[in-house]
């Protein structure tokens, strides 16, 4: 009999127990939690990027990434037992073997040629993969993941094929657990609450693993939950409290109203609560294991915030859900609860797991020096912090390249958010682009005149010009790509460094504008700064400009010393 699991591992595989559905093994369902959660794949693409079963020659999962020109062949080892088991180098070598039909568009057919399972035959074709190796812009790496901890033999065979070709990356028990700990849903209020109604709770079962009570509640039983006023109640809601926006001071206003009281829950759309379990029902009262908000924080924290003013007569149609643990329906139930009502799609991403991810390790890294803000209303304590929206706009500049796309909003949290948002992405990357960005804001008031004014929208162009620079020296590439090798510990001569280039850039975009301009009368200055071809004109004269100074004792390109000097 398998011993109990550790709480790390309880955790992982409530998650792996979560994407096991359908026909999925075990060995599956952990592969699809670990594309969701590790490698940032949209759901929709996860299914379909899985090959695993019988006749899958060593392949349970394909992922070609355009941004990174890679193709990443996948293979799973499910432990029962992950405390207690070993994994040895025997699934790794056969990973490494599969890895010889993608060599060349030729392997490829003969992988075709040889009969594989249905899935993986229409995975190649669907994923592009021979034309990907035929235009040879596209590298092969390996991922093996496992749920056991690797063996001696396990862990030398990874340190002897890290850098391949092709490269072997192992994800094993310590690394995932680490991710399922730091994407893990905040959990609802563990108290029991007992709600007086005004109507019988009417009990809906919805499926086999979620019902519904429905019934309308004073408004001075629910001002009464726990969790309001240090906002745990609402933990697992898309946004906060969003302050005295127009709505909800029109709230206010209504609340305020006595006479208002009677008609509240005509004209009002309700809350939506998540229980762990709905207790015992009578006509009077209903009981509650475990809750939390999902959708109607703003109009809770009002109702709360002007108690003093509630009646009897104010009250609210209230949605109770029990999810009995299951994480898939509350997301669901969360997202389209909140996709009625004017919630960004920025607001819906913060319950995303690259979002918990990137937040929990920005946490672990910086502590109180620097947060990740995700959601409306969120309150931080620590000394800086960056918004993801500015996040998402500073990485499609200097990881995308593509400056002229970050401006474009709408975009970041909708079809580009998993390109932006990918696994290479994380805390110390976040950092970085922190201080670029600050270095960046440090010399705007040497803009010229017209540039300074739209330095709204020219601000992501030069932040890719200062990764352009930084990408010119084999000291800068690293930096924008390991920047943990640099942070904390050469902060300040990173900084200094970045400080620089930024001044250089902003010199070099001044003359480059001036020479357009002289030129050309009609030449717009602003228009250089939004256009793929605009910027590339500007990019090749900071790139000539700055190697010109290459050789030169006062160079301003990046050579700082990594702290690790390795």
């Amino acid at each position: 009999m398998p011993s109990p699991l550790t709480p790390a591992d309880a955790l992982l595989q409530s998650g792996i127990d979560s994407e096991t559905i359908g026909n999925r093994t075990q060995s599956a369902g952990l592969l699809a939690w670990f594309l969701a959660n590790v490698w940032r794949l949209e759901k929709e693409d996860v299914d379909s990027a899985i090959c695993d079963g019988n006749g899958d020659k060593g392949v349970d999962a394909i992922v070609v990434d355009d941004d990174l020109s890679e193709i990443t062949i996948f293979q799973t080892k499910f432990h029962k037992n992950p405390a207690h088991t070993r994994q040895g180098d025997t699934d790794l070598k056969a990973l490494v073997g599969a890895a010889a039909w993608f060599q060349t568009p030729d392997t490829v057919d003969q992988l075709l040629a040889a009969g594989p399972n249905q899935e993986l035959k229409n995975l190649i074709v669907r994923q592009g993969v021979q034309e990907k190796l035929a235009n040879g812009g596209h590298v092969v790496r390996l991922v093996f993941v496992t749920n056991g901890e690797l063996d001696s033999a396990g862990v030398s065979y990874t340190d002897a094929r890290k850098a391949g070709p092709p490269p072997l990356q192992v994800w094993d028990r310590e690394k995932l657990t680490e991710i399922a700990e730091r994407t893990q849903r905040p959990a609802l209020i563990v108290d029991t609450s007992v709600l007086q109604v005004s109507t019988a709770p009417m009990v809906i079962d919805l499926t086999h693993q979620a019902k519904m009570a429905v019934c309308i509640i004073p408004a001075l039983e629910l001002v009464a939950l726990p969790g309001i006023e240090d906002r745990s109640l609402f933990s697992r809601n898309v946004r906060l409290f969003a302050g005295r926006t127009r709505i909800n001071n029109e709230l206010r206003t209504t609340v305020q109203d006595l006479d208002e009281h009677r008609l509240f829950p005509a004209y009002h759309n309700g809350l939506t609560l998540l229980t762990n379990k709905i207790g015992e029902v009578t006509d009077g009262s209903i009981s509650l294991e475990g809750v939390g908000v999902v959708n109607g924080c703003q109009s809770l924290i009002t109702l709360y915030d002007n108690k003093s003013v509630l009646t009897d007569e104010l009250q609210l149609i209230v949605k109770v859900v029990e999810v009995t643990g299951d994480d898939q329906v509350a997301d669901q139930i969360t997202y389209r609860s909140n996709n009625q009502n004017a919630v960004t799609l920025r607001d819906q991403r913060s319950s995303d797991g690259a979002m918990r991810d990137l937040q929990a390790g920005i946490a672990a890294k910086f502590g109180n020096e620097f947060a990740l803000v995700t959601r409306v209303g969120e309150v931080v304590t620590a000394a800086k912090t960056i918004e993801n929206t500015l996040a998402a706009q500073l990485i499609t500049a200097a990881y995308l390249n593509e400056p002229w796309a970050a401006v474009r909003k709408v975009r970041l949290f909708d079809q580009d958010y998993r390109r932006i948002f990918n696994r290479t992405i994380t805390p110390e990357r976040i950092y970085l682009l922190h201080l670029i960005d600050s270095a960046v804001g440090a010399q705007r008031g040497k803009l010229r005149a017209d540039l300074r004014a739209s330095y709204a929208s020219i601000r992501f162009t030069l932040v890719n010009l200062v990764a352009v620079v930084l990408r010119i020296t084999e000291a800068g590439e690293r930096l924008l790509h390991e920047p943990d090798h640099w942070l904390p510990e050469e902060e300040r001569a990173v900084v200094a460094a970045l400080e620089l280039i930024a001044a250089e850039v902003v010199d070099s975009s001044n003359y480059h504008v001036q020479n357009e301009l002289d030129d050309n009368a009609d030449y717009d200055p602003k228009s250089v700064f939004k256009s793929r071809s605009g910027v590339s004109r500007l990019i090749t004269d900071v790139i000539r400009d700055a190697k010109r100074q290459a050789g030169r004792p006062t160079s301003y390109l990046f050579t700082v010393t990594p702290a690790d000097r390795s």
